[in-house]
């Protein structure tokens, strides 16, 4: 786990560490979960490509955790 928000380093996240995470993360948790920088995933969700569902709120991003573990473990079954 990193010193600054006790969060694992971006792209180092497990499956036990999404257990631990509420029903929805904030775009920078997210962005950190699957490898990328928070700029990157801002792009990304401005442009409706980022790679799971987003829930809109005012101007944050929420991702639904489920979203973000049916992902990975797509790319682990692949």
């Amino acid at each position: 786990m990193s010193a600054s928000g006790g969060h694992p380093a971006r792209g180092q996240w497990t499956i036990a560490d999404l257990d631990r995470l509420p029903l929805l993360a904030d775009l920078p948790t997210a962005a950190s979960i699957l490898g990328m920088g928070t700029t990157k995933a801002r792009t990304l969700a401005r442009a409706g490509q980022f790679p799971v569902r987003l829930i809109r709120h005012g101007d944050r991003w929420a991702v639904p955790v489920a979203a973000l573990r049916r992902l990975l473990l797509a790319e682990v079954d692949a």
